[in-house]
């Protein structure tokens, strides 16, 4: 899963259709408009080829409404199925009369999008397991293990270690502690349902994840990535620099960069060059970032500029997820066996003054 997907907005009446749909879809429309089939032929050999009923039902839908007169790109839009990159694509390759130049970009778009989200989730998910598997094994040692040795003990009476006494406590209170917990979680979840889509909470809640330490430096080089490869394939496809900019709003929906979008169109439908537009956000575009597409601009190697930032870019957050993960691992396995240890030294410390005082 990409890093922004939590804080987007849910205002969409209907499922959008998965990365792997929409590029299978593309990629085999595209290949049968390439081989010289006309629009109506292919497209009712792409609905042959659909196995699923809904899907099915998706593209024979969308076939009508093209037949009835409507224009792809307006088909595409009223099914509420795909995001408005591949509504806005497919409307400009309608006009420009490069439709399969269009579909193979939104081929390729998502075929790198589903890889790059299967590298993060690579780097993440086994510190992930280790954290889950460390989280159960501290709970199950706190509300079974220790009010086992606590029985025991209140048997046999005496003083017991302030240690001890400590985790028996703790395993006492745990059970309200979990509880909070739990219940604090759920409402934030439902705090965040409800509110989470107002412009105020989502510049709030982008300003804190910038400012974290790791965590913010990491989104940010993931968003000028993002930035920059979807702008070089929008502008290698032969879309103007200002509609590629306001197409990415609805895109890259993370409030900072969204924000941003909306004040670059103006400073550009006013005269002004990209890179002095982007200089004035310098708190989210890198200043080495501004500079280049500065001399691609000067140059007129503006998507090349910018596919070489996105490659070098994804070089350095696939190296920082991998580091960052390699990290976590020793770190989160370290953590476990040191929590596993105060508790089992805690529970066998009377034993031990038991034995010496025997000896």
């Amino acid at each position: 899963m990409e890093l922004t997907d939590f804080f987007t907005s849910r205002k969409q009446t209907k499922q959008p259709l998965q990365d792997a749909r929409k590029e299978a879809m593309f990629a085999e429309l595209h290949s049968l408009l390439s081989s010289g089939l006309d629009f109506s032929r292919s497209f009712s050999l792409l609905i042959e080829g659909e196995r699923n009923a809904a899907g099915r039902a998706l593209l024979t839908e969308l076939y009508r409404s093209v037949v009835r007169g409507e224009s792809l790109g307006r088909a595409f839009e009223r099914s509420e199925r795909f995001a408005p990159l591949d509504c806005g694509v497919l409307r400009i390759g309608e006009e420009t009369g490069r439709l399969d130049e269009a579909l193979a970009f939104l081929a390729d778009y998502y075929g790198k999008r589903i890889a790059q989200r299967r590298m993060v989730s690579g780097a993440v998910s086994y510190p992930l397991i280790i954290l889950f598997t460390a989280v159960v094994v501290v709970i199950f040692m706190v509300l079974v293990i220790v009010p086992m040795f606590e029985q025991v003990y209140s048997r046999m009476g005496g003083e017991l270690p302030a240690m001890t006494r400590w985790i028996i406590s703790l395993s006492k209170a745990f059970p309200a502690y979990l509880a909070v917990t739990v219940f604090m979680a759920l409402g934030g979840w439902f705090w965040w349902r409800t509110f989470g889509g107002r412009p105020g909470v989502q510049r709030m809640a982008g300003n804190l994840l910038l400012r974290m330490p790791l965590l913010g430096d990491t989104l940010r080089k993931n968003m000028q990535a993002r930035f920059c490869k979807l702008l070089c394939l929008l502008a290698s496809s032969g879309v103007p620099l200002l509609q590629g900019i306001d197409m990415l709003r609805g895109i890259i929906t993370f409030h900072p960069y969204r924000t941003s979008f909306a004040e670059i169109v103006r400073e550009l439908e006013q005269g002004s060059c990209l890179s002095d537009a982007m200089e004035r956000f310098g708190r989210i575009y890198d200043r080495r970032l501004v500079v280049l597409l500065r001399v691609g601009e000067q140059t007129g190697r503006l998507p090349e500029m910018l596919r070489r930032e996105g490659d070098v870019l994804t070089g350095e957050l696939e190296h920082r997820l991998r580091s960052l993960g390699g990290m976590l691992e020793p770190i989160l396995i370290l953590l476990v066996g040191l929590l596993v240890a105060v508790i089992l030294i805690s529970m066998y410390l009377p034993m031990f003054r038991l034995g010496g005082i025997m000896g």
